[in-house]
């Protein structure tokens, strides 16, 4: 039930304090909005309603929302009790699927006796399921409590690495690869999601880099780690690329039991870190931000309406144009590197470079992101820096020139997968629309895997030119949807300038400024944008469609 349903129907006071925005009213006020009947005295009535729900939430003042120094502290405390632990968990899950390139040269290969076309199927397999299972784990990871979901299939996909160090086949290691996609799928677009959940859309792209950084850091320790357990050769009588998975895969299953007890839920639900006031400022600063798409209610119509916009298809192929240059690198750096003309034990170790630098890039680019709130001007700047990478690797053939455009490539496109994560994020509401785009546009460009597992071919060693061509070319298609989805907001927020005048939340009333935290307006704005006739949580629906939202750009 909505306030205006509560003013058409005449409620009472206790069950107007009932209502999910939990805003408090004077009895004056709703002695007024029961006693008048005409439209123009209904109007103002629920003008002052809205003033009132703008002004107090939770018991906060919204006064506050505008600026408070002590949301730095409050930004602090989130971070260190949100971002650690899933970074961590993101790092094992990224590990985990690409540890299978340090196996190859540890010898899985020739141990399985796998052919390049078979070892290449094993590569592309694990994204069949990890595409498929995307979408359906964060509508889960929406019903159900993070904590419960994202441990679980954490110490599922742990099992299932720990279990590929028994392969003795083509099929089994197949198998296990396909079984690995399932539980891995879940935690990358949940994490983004989870943390979309608690930070306004200004700072999501430090943040979400922070977690994507966890997959440079798996680059860099990945190639020093397989090293050290290669030297386990012969171990138990187990083979060195074995002890990879055992290793690795218990590492997960432990961290993924621990993660029951660290991992926090969504705001919404109270979590024991915050107090009951830094719980309630972090809810009114979500809702704030949100404006319009403050609503965290599920709704299959908010999914359904994820489907029905140009943009959403745009920001998937943008992604797919991102991830296949990204997954080639991550599972076919250490063969590059070796066929450079490096050994393997060297090969491994030089992985680790590139990687400390994608780190370095992906990390300084979205604190130069978030500070100028600008999205698309850093991808394209990377998407640039990358293309130059591939092309001295096509066309040069001087080994500290092809190094040094490995550095460029593996350093160039991190930070475009984390901003365009945060660009999709901070532009799509309400929260299951936003939880259902994040997913497709995950599991679309993680199709991109299957692809990438299969442009690196033996026969095209050691200078690799036809999977360089195209990379080169997945960059072309990304800079292009990049420039689509600049030049189509950017014109849709004029588009909105000009209908309906400058974007602003801010609400004066008689004695105060207010922030009108759901998009509801005054009478008056309501006639302006054509909403007079839809109720509140019609108003909340809209989202990023509302006339008062205005997209980062």
């Amino acid at each position: 039930m909505t306030v205006f349903d509560s003013v058409d129907k005449n409620i009472k006071l206790d069950e107007l304090k009932s209502q999910n925005i939990e805003s408090k009213f004077s009895n004056d006020l709703l002695a007024n909005a029961t006693a008048n009947n005409n439209n123009d005295k209904f109007d103002e009535t629920k003008s002052k309603i809205i003033e009132n729900v703008a002004t107090t939430v939770d018991g906060i003042s919204s006064k506050k929302t505008v600026d408070d120094p002590d949301d730095k502290k409050l930004l602090r405390k989130l971070d260190l009790h949100v971002i650690p632990g899933m970074t961590l968990l993101y790092l094992l899950n990224y590990l985990d699927r690409v540890n299978i390139g340090q196996a190859k040269l540890n010898g899985i290969t020739t141990s399985l006796n796998l052919s390049s076309a078979q070892y290449n199927a094993c590569l592309s397999v694990v994204y069949v399921t990890y595409v498929a299972f995307e979408v359906p784990s964060n509508l889960i990871l929406k019903k159900l409590r993070p904590s419960r979901w994202i441990p679980l299939i954490m110490v599922t996909w742990g099992i299932v690495t720990t279990l590929t160090g028994l392969v003795n086949s083509y099929g089994s290691l197949l198998a296990c690869r396909l079984l690995l996609g399932a539980p891995e799928a879940g935690l990358f677009p949940g994490a983004t999601y989870y943390l979309s959940s608690w930070y306004k859309r200004r700072e999501l792209s430090w943040r979400v880099s922070i977690l994507f950084s966890a997959a440079t850091l798996a680059g860099t320790f990945g190639g020093i780690l397989a090293y050290g357990i290669n030297h386990m050769n012969g171990l138990g009588g187990q083979e060195g690329w074995r002890w990879i998975f055992y290793t690795e895969g218990i590492v997960t299953v432990v961290v993924g039991v621990l993660a029951f007890f660290f991992i926090n839920d969504f705001p919404s639900d109270r979590p024991k870190f915050l107090t009951e006031s830094e719980c309630n400022r972090v809810l009114v600063r979500l809702r704030t931000d949100a404006g319009p798409g403050g609503a965290e209610h599920f709704s299959w119509k908010q999914v359904v309406s994820a489907f029905l916009g140009w943009k959403l298809y745009i920001w998937s192929l943008n992604y797919l144009g991102i991830l296949v240059p990204l997954l080639s690198l991550s599972l076919f750096l250490p063969t590059i590197v070796q066929h450079l003309g490096f050994v393997s034990y060297k090969a491994q170790l030089l992985t680790a470079p590139p990687y400390a630098f994608a780190f370095i890039t992906t990390v300084t680019t979205a604190y130069f992101s978030d500070k100028y709130a600008r999205r698309g001007i850093f991808i394209l700047f990377w998407l640039l820096i990358t293309m130059i990478g591939y092309l001295i690797l096509i066309f040069v053939d001087n080994l500290g020139a092809k190094y040094f455009a490995v550095f460029l490539a593996a350093g160039g496109i991190p930070p475009c997968v984390a901003t365009c994560i945060a660009f999709i994020s901070g532009n799509t509401s309400p929260q299951t629309k936003r939880a259902t785009s994040l997913a497709f546009m995950i599991s679309v460009g993680n199709c991109g895997g299957i692809i990438s597992g299969q442009i690196y071919l033996s026969q095209d060693a050691p200078r690799f030119i036809l999977g360089h061509a195209i990379n080169l070319g997945f960059c072309i298609l990304a800079i292009i949807c990049t420039s689509i989805l600049m030049i189509g907001l950017g014109l849709e927020n004029r588009r909105r300038d000009r209908l309906y005048g400058p974007s602003t939340n801010i609400v004066t009333t008689h004695t105060n400024t207010t922030v009108d935290m759901f998009g509801l307006g005054s009478a008056e704005d309501r006639r302006r944008w054509g909403y007079e006739n839809m109720s509140e949580q019609e108003i909340r629906d809209l989202g990023d469609k509302h006339a008062a939202w205005r997209y980062i750009l």
